[in-house]
């Protein structure tokens, strides 16, 4: 399922190509030329290629991205939540909601998604993740706003109005935003693992303002590479 559906976002209107690359996949067989080179082009930049491997730590970063986006997207509160940017050395940030509260007022979150795969404590990759929003928040929400006619699929008068008030609002610490952490990992978690959030961010001290979410699997480090196998499984 990850796999498949971090293929057909990458693959856009190109449904096609997907098709191509999914039969392939399903069957085992290698995509013949010069369909190949063309489906290729759509895998590297994330997963690299077999024979050109990219770093594990954006492997991991990545399937990350898109576990809290599974985890997240469908609620039913959710108006705007694009898929997790396709290129993973990208500078901005990790992705963004727009959701209504009980009384239908909207409300803009700055996710920010962490994986610690190695043996360091959890507090240490989380405080960076609470780091990162205090410092560069402001600007990755600059570039969302710049970008959001491209990127959302809800570009109605209500929601292009709102969302031009989040800049302001982030400066100001705003209710209308907030800020949320993904951590994947394959250590056990912590009963309370987001306890120094609130004092790493003071500004976002309204009700609902952060969250975190967490998620532990055991074998990450071979789902990671199980998802890339079969995204390199038809070339």
């Amino acid at each position: 399922m990850l796999i498949d559906t971090i293929m057909r976002a990458r693959f856009g209107p190109a449904t096609a190509l997907h098709d191509t690359w999914r039969q392939h996949t399903l069957a085992g067989t290698k995509i013949p030329s010069p369909t190949n080179r063309t489906i290729a082009s759509f895998v590297e930049p994330v997963f690299g290629l077999p024979n050109a491997e990219k770093s594990e730590h954006h492997l991991h970063g990545h399937v990350g991205e898109w576990l809290w986006h599974l985890l997240t997207k469908d609620n039913r509160a959710v108006r705007v939540q694009p898929d997790p940017k396709g290129d993973v050395t990208d500078a901005g940030g990790d992705g963004f909601s727009i959701y209504e509260t009980g009384t239908g007022a909207l409300r803009f979150r700055l996710w920010e998604s962490k994986k610690n795969t190695g043996s360091g404590p959890l507090s240490t990759t989380l405080n960076a993740a609470y780091t990162q929003l205090a410092e560069a928040g402001q600007r990755y929400v600059a570039k969302i706003v710049g970008t959001f006619a491209q990127v959302s699929n809800d570009t109605s008068d209500e929601m292009m109005t709102f969302i031009t008030e989040v800049p302001d609002a982030w400066v100001q610490g705003d209710e209308l935003v907030g800020v949320g952490v993904m951590l994947a990992t394959h250590q056990a978690l912590p009963k309370t693992p987001f306890t120094n959030m609130a004092a790493k961010l003071p500004l976002l001290d309204k009700p609902g303002q952060l969250r975190g979410l967490a998620t532990s699997i055991s074998c990450y480090d071979a789902l990671a590479k199980t998802v890339r196998r079969y995204a390199w499984t038809a070339l």
